[in-house]
């Protein structure tokens, strides 16, 4: 695995996002990034981060594709409508129905990647 050291362009890809896209991946995985990074330049045809440094500036329109590529989204929270129409027109309603008027309803939320779940 390589160190930060090892790839100083690779860091100055990170930054580069970091400073133009305010989007810090510097708490990831090093080793991980990097195959996710390199996949998304070898979908581009470009080589060396150096270059897909110079690609991002040239396309900007890259940035949503590389953060695909990197933050693999692959779950989407609200996937089963059917669930979510019984929970918005029958469950719902019944537990604000049974509660005073100031009452509180406490409810558990199993948390999520993508941060949907809030």
């Amino acid at each position: 695995m390589s160190t930060r050291e090892d790839v100083p362009e690779f860091e100055q890809l990170l930054a580069y996002v970091k400073s133009s896209r305010g989007f810090d991946f510097t708490g990831y995985k090093r080793s991980t990034l990097q195959r996710r990074m390199q996949k998304r330049m070898a979908m581009v045809g470009v080589q060396s981060y150096t270059d897909y440094i110079d690609h991002l500036e040239v396309h900007p329109d890259e940035f949503p594709q590389l953060f695909d590529t990197v933050l693999i989204n692959v779950t989407s929270f609200f996937r089963d409508p059917e669930a979510w129409d019984v929970l918005a027109k029958d469950v719902i309603p019944r537990l604000l129905a049974e509660k005073a008027p100031n009452g509180q309803i406490r409810m558990w939320s199993a948390g999520c990647a993508t941060g949907e779940e809030a």
